[in-house]
C-alpha cells in the first residue's frame, strides 16, 4: 500500500476546496509505488471509492474549471433549506430534508452565485465521476452517490425530474453524469493514456466503486443487519443495512438499493472528529514538533487517568456543524467548563467524549423505530486510539470490533472488483471470504451511569447555547464576512 496527501483550503468560514489535478498526481505517485517491482499482469481489476459531494466543474475535455468544492463545505446551507421545503416525497429517503453538503444544493449554488461557470461547465460532477473518467473515458455516475447524495431512487423510477425542475435545476440532465451504474459493475476498460500516467496495462478492467464509507463498510464485513459500521476519521460516518426502510427525521436514508439489490442503508454522520481532536495537538503540544505520534501517546496517558467528564470538561463535536441528528449548518464548537486548572489532558479527553456523545446521539435516532444494533464494527486512525475506543464504548455500552485489515476501504474495492471480474457470486460471499474480525473492545459496565449523566449534559449544552451561536453566525453573515 501506498498513500499521499494533499492539501485541504479554506478560503472563507464554512468553506473547503481542492485543487483536482493534486488528486490525479496522489494517484499516479501512489500506484506507481503499489506496482514498482510487479508485474503488471497481477493487476486483474480496479475499483475506486471516493468522497460524496465534492463537486467539481469541467469542461468538455474533463479539465477542472475551478476548485473542488468539498464534501465538508457548507457554503449551500441558504439552497438545501430552499430545497428541504419542496414538497415531494423522494425527500422521505433523507430524513425529510436534503443538506449543504450534497451536491444537489452545490450544484444550485454554482448555478446562483457563479454564473458564468455553471455556464460554461460542460459536467458538474463528483470526485469519484472525476477519477473514473480520467480512467476509462466515460461520464458515469455510481448508483451509490446518486442514491445517497443525488436524490436518485431506484424505488421511484430513478430521476426525479420534477423535484429538480422545483429546485431550479431543469437542465439536470445536461449537467450531471446520468448513467447510474451498481457498485461491482462494468464501467469500462483502462485507457491508453490512464495507463501511462499509472504505469499499468491498458484494458485492465474498471469497475463502478461508491462513497469511500460505503466501501469500508463492505471492507468491514458489514453486509447484514444488526451491525452498524463507523468509518473513523477526520469525519465519522455511521451505516447500518435493513431489509425494511425506516423513516426518520434525524437521519439520512432510508436509502434503496445503494448498495444491495432489495436493501436499505441507514446512515448518520458527524463531521468533525478526528480533526478536533488534532487540534489539540497542533495548538497545545507544539514542543513535539512533527511527532504527533508522541504527542498523542503523552495526552493519552495523562487523558486516561482523568476519568469520564475529564474533569468537568463538556463540549460540542460541531465545530464544522452538525450533520445528524441536528442537522445544523451553523453551529460551531463549545468547550465548557474551563478553569485556570484546566490541562490540556482535560481538553483532549473532553473533545473524545463530545464525539463519542456525538456518536450515542446518532445510534439513539437508528433505536427510535426498534432497529437494533448489536454491536460496532470500526475502521480509521482513531481506532489506533485505544482511549477513545474504550470511551466510545463506554458511552455507547456496545462493543467494538476492529479487524485484522485495518484499511477497510481498500479491501471493499477490492472485494467489489472481484465481483465484477466473477470470483465470487455476490459482496457477501467475497467479503466473507476476505474479511477477518480481530479485537474487540467491550465497554465498561460500571461508567454506563456517570457517562450517561453527561450525555444529557451535551444535549442540554446543544440546546441552550444554539440562539447564540446562530444569532453570531449571523451577524458575520450579515456584516459581509461570510459572503461568497
Amino acid at each position: 500500500m501506498s498513500c499521499k496527501k494533499y492539501h485541504t483550503y479554506f478560503p472563507h468560514p464554512g468553506w473547503a476546496e481542492q485543487h483536482a489535478k493534486d488528486w490525479w498526481s496522489a494517484i499516479k505517485e501512489v500506484v506507481r509505488a503499489c506496482v514498482s517491482g510487479a508485474p503488471n499482469t497481477t493487476i486483474k481489476g480496479i475499483c475506486v471509492s471516493a468522497t460524496s459531494s465534492t463537486v467539481l466543474c469541467v469542461d468538455r475535455e474533463g479539465a477542472p474549471l475551478a476548485p473542488a468544492i468539498m464534501w465538508m463545505d457548507m457554503r449551500a446551507s441558504q439552497e438545501a433549506r430552499e430545497i428541504s421545503e419542496i414538497d415531494d416525497p423522494i425527500l422521505r429517503y433523507s430524513g425529510g430534508e436534503v443538506s449543504a453538503e450534497w451536491m444537489l444544493p452545490k450544484t444550485l449554488w454554482i448555478k446562483r452565485n457563479r454564473p458564468e461557470l455553471y455556464k460554461r461547465s460542460y459536467k458538474i460532477v463528483e470526485q469519484l465521476d472525476w477519477l473514473n473518467y480520467r480512467l476509462t473515458g466515460r461520464w458515469v455516475a455510481s448508483q451509490c452517490n446518486a442514491t445517497c447524495k443525488w436524490g436518485y431512487s431506484s424505488k421511484d423510477g430513478g430521476w426525479k425530474w420534477d423535484f429538480y425542475t422545483a429546485a431550479g435545476l431543469d437542465d439536470f440532465y445536461e449537467k450531471w453524469p446520468t448513467e447510474v451504474i451498481p457498485m461491482g459493475e462494468f464501467i469500462g476498460p483502462l485507457t491508453k493514456e490512464a495507463s501511462e500516467d499509472l504505469s499499468l496495462d491498458e484494458g485492465i478492467p474498471v469497475f463502478q466503486g461508491g462513497i469511500d464509507a460505503y466501501a469500508a463498510m463492505i471492507g468491514l464485513g458489514v453486509v447484514k443487519e444488526g451491525q452498524m459500521a463507523v468509518i473513523m476519521g477526520t469525519s465519522f460516518v455511521h451505516l447500518a443495512l435493513s431489509r425494511k426502510p425506516y423513516f426518520q427525521k434525524g437521519m439520512w436514508g432510508p436509502y434503496p438499493d445503494a448498495v444491495f439489490r432489495d436493501m436499505w442503508v441507514l446512515e448518520g454522520g458527524q463531521t468533525s472528529c478526528a480533526s478536533i481532536v488534532n487540534w489539540v495537538v497542533d495548538e497545545m503540544a507544539r514542543e513535539y514538533g512533527d511527532d504527533s505520534i508522541k504527542a498523542h501517546q503523552e495526552l493519552i496517558e495523562e487523558a486516561w487517568e482523568l476519568g469520564p467528564g475529564a474533569n468537568g470538561l463538556i463540549s460540542l463535536d460541531m465545530w464544522q456543524g452538525n450533520r445528524t441528528p441536528f442537522r445544523d449548518p451553523f453551529i460551531t464548537g463549545v468547550i465548557a467548563g474551563l478553569t485556570l486548572n484546566t490541562s490540556r489532558a482535560a481538553v483532549y479527553r473532553s473533545l473524545m467524549e463530545s464525539v463519542a456523545y456525538g456518536t450515542r446521539s446518532i445510534v439513539d435516532i437508528f433505536k427510535i423505530n426498534g432497529y437494533q444494533i448489536n454491536g460496532l464494527v470500526a475502521c480509521g486512525g482513531p481506532t489506533q486510539n485505544r482511549l477513545w475506543l474504550q470511551i466510545i464504548s463506554d458511552v455507547l455500552q456496545i462493543p467494538i470490533t476492529i479487524n485484522k485489515f485495518t484499511e477497510a476501504g481498500i479491501l471493499g474495492g477490492a472485494i467489489l472488483a472481484s465481483v465484477g471480474l466473477g470470483w465470487f457470486n455476490s459482496i457477501e460471499e467475497s467479503a466473507k471470504h476476505f474479511v477477518e474480525a480481530g479485537n474487540i473492545v467491550f465497554p465498561d459496565k460500571e461508567v454506563a451511569g456517570e457517562y450517561g449523566f453527561y450525555y444529557q449534559c451535551y444535549l442540554d449544552l446543544y440546546k441552550s447555547i444554539k440562539p447564540v451561536l446562530h444569532q453570531i453566525y449571523n451577524y458575520r453573515a450579515g456584516s459581509g464576512r461570510l459572503s461568497p
